[in-house]
């Protein structure tokens, strides 16, 4: 009897569960899962591929920096160019027989921010973007023209090349500026000079500012930009030879146009102001509106204009400029693209790709990305709480393994990834089905930086753990029942009952 309400209870259980895998969807690996849900995987007999989600709404960006692009053949060649003078260069300057005979003229200069660099008898010199030959082709001439010397011997050296530089930014052990030894320097080098990059790194990236500016098109001037009428101070040069006529012909012509030159610098930083009539007379120019009392909130504010009460004095009707208009970047006129921005792998550059290792140009800018981003876990897992990124794509299978499996509750199938839109206050909740992922019928997800990962449950729940633990299996392969609803017999030692006879006896006093 007792062993017919055993197989009838057992047929009844199976019968729920299969309801319940029927009506919920139990897993969709039924050999893993019909009576566990958490119990997730694939185990297929031969080999088998699936993909990886980087992006999961239209609306997300890639990943890393924005308009990233690979290394081209162009960033792998080498440019052997003379270096230009700029500003705050150093140089080493040499001029013999210059202002003694027998003697060589030295002197250190730097350029200044204005790109002038000053010697002896010849007073300022242009020298911004200027080479070493260049420059010394430009002394000797000044030289000559002075009637200094016949044929000068000039010696132009750069001993300090500010323009020729890169900086290296990010999870490096020295980050900052370095010079450009040569035009052929190496990425790897390069990171070299600045320590050693972290060991997490995946990526880094080159950002290159554009070989030539793009010119600006017409009618997109800069608002406040001078017009080309402007007050232009004459060169020092001119000044000397002006000096020089005032000091010949008693000065009289020079004392005119220095006054005239006066004259319109006045006027130009006072200009004349406008009478009434004139400032009427022009039209778009607005009056002041008039102040109407209103006695809603006691207060004084501008009465409201219209064509037929607010006119210019000249009867031109005068319209109210919107103010309220949306402004809109993509209406704005685009100057084209400042920089490129080249993504490197940072493992096939350590390990000697040479396609990674690019060549650094002058003012390049290397941002190795510092890994501060985490992502959280909660709901039905053994481990919730919030696990780093390092520096790693993590997908949801390897974060099932950071927080420890699924608790008993749990339900793969209803799980979801709560993800911060980027530039926003906004938060997108994207329904994941993690036992799909993990029986190769989705793909796995990639997790990004404040990810927040909520594995749910199911009404379904409750009844498969009353069941999975109510019942176990035995070495004979039968369902044995367990200490849940068993008597002590059941799972006990049992006391043979001729002890207890005797026990009785003894303690009515029997002798037998």
């Amino acid at each position: 009897m007792r062993g017919y309400w055993l197989v009838s209870t057992t047929r009844g259980v199976l019968l729920l569960s299969a309801v319940c895998a029927t009506m919920f969807g139990c897993a969709l690996n039924p050999m893993n899962g019909f009576l566990d849900p958490t119990k997730v995987g694939r185990f297929p007999p031969e080999y088998k591929e699936g993909g990886i989600r980087r992006v999961l709404t239209p609306r997300e960006s890639p990943y890393g920096l924005a308009n990233a692009i690979e290394p081209t053949a162009d960033d792998l060649t080498p440019r052997f160019e003379e270096y230009r003078l700029g500003p705050a260069d150093q140089l080493a300057l040499s001029i013999d027989d210059f202002l003694q005979a027998g003697l060589p003229f030295t002197a250190a200069q730097e350029v200044t921010t204005a790109g002038y660099i000053r010697i002896p008898q010849l007073g300022l010199i242009k020298v911004t973007g200027m080479t070493e030959d260049e420059l010394e082709e430009d002394i000797r001439t000044r030289v000559r023209q002075a009637k200094i010397l016949p044929d000068p011997v000039v010696q132009v050296q750069i001993t300090l090349k500010r323009q020729q530089t890169f900086s290296i930014l990010g999870a490096i052990r020295t980050p900052g500026t370095y010079p450009l030894p040569n035009n052929d320097l190496r990425l790897l080098e390069a990171i070299g000079m600045a320590g050693d990059m972290g060991a997490t790194v995946r990526r880094l990236y080159v950002i290159r500012r554009p070989e030539n500016a793009p010119e600006v098109p017409a009618g997109t001037e800069p608002t406040g930009s001078q017009p080309k009428s402007d007050l232009v101070i004459p060169p020092p040069e001119e000044i000397e030879s002006l000096r020089g006529v005032s000091m010949s012909a008693g000065g009289s012509a020079v004392v005119a146009a220095q006054e005239s030159a006066q004259n319109e610098l006045d006027s130009a930083l006072r200009p004349a102001e406008k009478s009434s009539a004139a400032q009427a007379s022009q039209p778009g120019d607005r009056p002041f509106a008039p102040l109407v009392f209103d006695p809603a909130t006691g207060e004084l504010r501008e009465a409201p204009a219209t064509q037929e009460t607010s006119t210019a004095p000249s009867g031109t009707p005068f319209q109210e400029p919107s103010s309220n208009k949306e402004f809109r970047w993509e209406e704005e006129p685009q100057l084209g693209e400042s920089q490129r921005v080249i993504e490197i792998n940072a493992d096939a550059l350590r390990a000697g790709e040479p396609k990674q290792n690019i060549i650094v140009r002058n003012r390049d800018s290397i941002v190795i990305p510092i890994d501060t981003g985490l992502f959280y876990v909660m709901g039905e897992v053994n481990r919730p709480g919030a696990f780093p990124l390092s520096d790693r794509e993590i997908t949801l299978k390897q974060a099932v393994a950071v927080f420890g499996g699924f608790s008993a509750m749990a339900w793969p199938a209803r799980c979801e990834i709560i993800r911060r839109e980027k530039g926003t206050d906004k938060q997108i909740t994207i329904p994941i089905n993690l036992d799909a992922i993990f029986a190769g019928i989705e793909d796995d997800v990639l997790l990004k930086d404040d990810d927040i990962v909520n594995v749910g449950s199911n009404i379904a729940a409750p009844f498969l753990f009353v069941i999975r633990n109510s019942f176990r299996f035995t070495y004979g392969f039968g369902f044995v029942y367990d200490r849940n609803f068993a008597d002590q017999d059941a799972y006990g030692a049992k006391t043979n009952p001729e002890v207890l006879r005797q026990i009785r006896r003894q303690n009515r006093g029997l002798p037998f």
